[in-house]
């Protein structure tokens, strides 16, 4: 009902879009082509798709064989500008999931934010004019255009049966896959509990290849104070879809959750009521989880009597795919090419 209701409103935004997008096509609006190579880690519905973690793959499958810079606008920063990131920078300066990305890959690659992806590029070009960047979410900032286009949709929201905003998640018509060169299947179940054939045949139109990925949760990693047999758990999170962290869990594990909206930029108060939510229910088998997105935001905010108080947690995964040497080759075809 809601949707039919909001779809009025999703005819006007679609004419916007596609105005835009003939207006790119047209060439009266232009596209700069990035030199060398490029590859845009990007989506054409909103949030929680995955990008950053593939955007971690990717880093991880190349950086032996590339010097890679990796560009993202810092989505929820509280300045403008390109910023190179270093060890003082802040996710309230540079964005969440830059810090997050940095955090882990700072050995692998350099990372720069710019809401200006055109002049974003040219700074990266200036200092290394032969790397291999990673466009972390500019499908549709079409100012540039990358050498390799990825584009990442969830099992569980199919662009297929999706709508446009605001009726629903969609930030350009299914038909924008016809500027992308590969569609990423992202957050699968178990892969034997679908047909990937039959789901890989509703894009067929666009003549892509279709790739899927699952998230394979890790052991929980202790942040603080431990605790020997994690029974009870607080899952806190600032992401688009919490919902999804529920996986990682045994089904004899209790969870609660603590959700703010995605990129929330965590607070003291946020924090004591964390904690004081935390101690209505804890026992001796009770943790506080959280992700590598939330817990840059949160670990400057936990005094030391905290981290003695707390048992804080971090929940880590890695990507598994259905099958990875295709995807491997299919990267591996664009970089040598190029």
């Amino acid at each position: 009902m809601r949707r039919l209701a909001l779809f009025p409103f999703a005819l006007i935004y679609g004419a916007v879009i596609r105005l835009r997008n003939r207006c790119f096509e047209l060439q009266i609006l232009r596209t700069q082509v990035i030199s060398g190579k490029s590859i845009c880690v990007g989506n054409i519905a909103v949030g929680g798709t995955g990008k950053s973690p593939h955007v971690g793959y990717l880093i991880e499958q190349l950086s032996e064989q590339f010097q890679i810079q990796v560009l993202s606008r810092g989505y929820g920063r509280k300045t403008t500008g390109f910023i190179l990131l270093d060890t003082a920078k802040t996710p309230r300066e540079v964005g969440d999931e830059s810090c997050m990305l940095y955090a882990q890959y700072q050995q692998h690659a350099q990372f720069a934010v710019c809401e200006n992806r055109q002049y974003g590029i040219q700074r990266l070009r200036s200092t290394a004019p032969d790397s291999l960047i990673l466009l972390d979410d500019a499908f549709q900032h079409r100012w540039v255009k990358a050498g390799l286009n990825l584009v990442l949709s969830t099992h569980a929201q199919p662009l297929h049966q999706d709508a446009l905003l605001p009726a629903g998640h969609l930030r350009e018509p299914i038909g924008a896959l016809k500027r992308a060169d590969a569609l990423i299947i992202t957050k699968c179940p178990r892969f034997d509990t679908f047909d990937p054939t039959a789901f890989a045949k509703q894009y067929q139109n666009w003549d892509i290849p279709v790739f899927f990925s699952r998230y394979v949760y890790k052991p929980l990693v202790s942040l603080t104070r431990a605790v020997a047999d994690v029974q009870d758990v607080l899952l806190v999170s600032a992401i688009a879809k919490p919902g999804y962290l529920d996986e990682a869990f045994d089904q004899n594990v209790r969870i609660q959750h603590i959700s703010y909206p995605d990129h929330h930029a965590y607070t003291q108060a946020n924090v004591n009521e964390i904690h004081h939510f935390f101690d209505t229910f804890a026992t001796a088998n009770s943790a506080i989880v959280t992700t590598a997105k939330d817990w840059v935001k949160i670990q400057s905010l936990l005094s030391a009597e905290d981290r003695q108080k707390y048992p804080w947690y971090l929940l880590t995964f890695e990507l598994q795919w259905l099958d990875q040497p295709a995807f491997n080759q299919f990267i591996s075809a664009y970089v040598v090419s190029n």
